[in-house]
């Protein structure tokens, strides 16, 4: 109801113009927002009103609008598209991986003590970036020149990862199923109780961007992750609206 509300207040006036930049402001929200708000958030109006056209007298919305609204939220994309997940990498300590970084693979080598908090202290920018461009993974225990160098864990440090992905997980904005990013140790051979750590995240179909906890965002650009902010992060925001419409 808010969402109509705002939209209402952008209402121009009456006439083909004001009717159709007042639909817009409605059609961008759901693609903000996604294919599974917006149809929810829709259905759950008319049921409450009690029926579509007392929807449109209540908002004082033609059931034409409503029903085009309808139609056009249930045709957008899923809100997240699975990408690159594959748990049959072959990975030799030492050698070098079948594949380079590129826009949808990040490599990060470990060098601290604390495999846990190499992983958790950048894990959701990366995550972010991702979510913001193509998606994608990133894995850790595989150097910049795509040399696999593990790292050693026991079952209490990849619990702990887990948890640490999860917790990070939960403060990204605005807020995704934790489910749809897959953390997958992928053993290497020649290695005592090494691994790869995989954490693969699914393409947003959603026009929005995704946020940390401090309002900072990245994307993914010429395979590397950078931050946007200021005039970067408006223009952005702005050419990727345009770019969905």
């Amino acid at each position: 109801m808010k969402t109509l509300e705002a939209a209402r207040a952008e209402y121009r006036g009456w006439g083909r113009e004001g009717t159709g930049h007042r639909n817009n402001v409605m059609i961008m929200w759901g693609g903000i927002v996604g294919k599974s708000r917006a149809v929810g958030d829709l259905e759950n109006l008319i049921h409450q009103a009690g029926s579509r056209k007392l929807l449109s007298e209540k908002i004082e919305l033609s059931e034409y609008s409503l029903k085009m609204l309808h139609k056009r939220f249930k045709l957008l994309p899923n809100k997240f598209e699975s990408i690159n997940t594959n748990d049959q990498y072959k990975f030799t300590e030492g050698e070098k991986c079948q594949f380079e970084e590129d826009i949808t693979h990040e490599f990060k080598e470990v060098k601290g003590k604390s495999p846990v908090n190499s992983i958790q202290n950048v894990v959701d920018e990366y995550i972010i970036a991702f979510l913001n461009s193509s998606g994608g993974s990133i894995f850790w225990g595989i150097c910049d020149d795509t040399t696999v160098k593990s790292i050693p864990l026991c079952t209490a440090q990849k619990d702990d990862i887990r948890k640490s992905i999860t917790s990070k997980l939960r403060a990204v904005e605005p807020q995704i199923d934790p489910t749809q990013v897959v953390i997958i140790f992928h053993n290497v051979a020649k290695s005592e109780n090494g691994y790869v750590v995989e954490v693969n995240v699914p393409k947003s179909n959603s026009d929005g961007l995704f946020f940390n906890s401090s309002g900072n965002t990245w994307v993914r650009l010429n395979g590397c992750k950078q931050k946007l902010q200021g005039l970067a992060l408006q223009d952005y925001i702005i050419n990727r609206v345009r770019s969905c419409n």
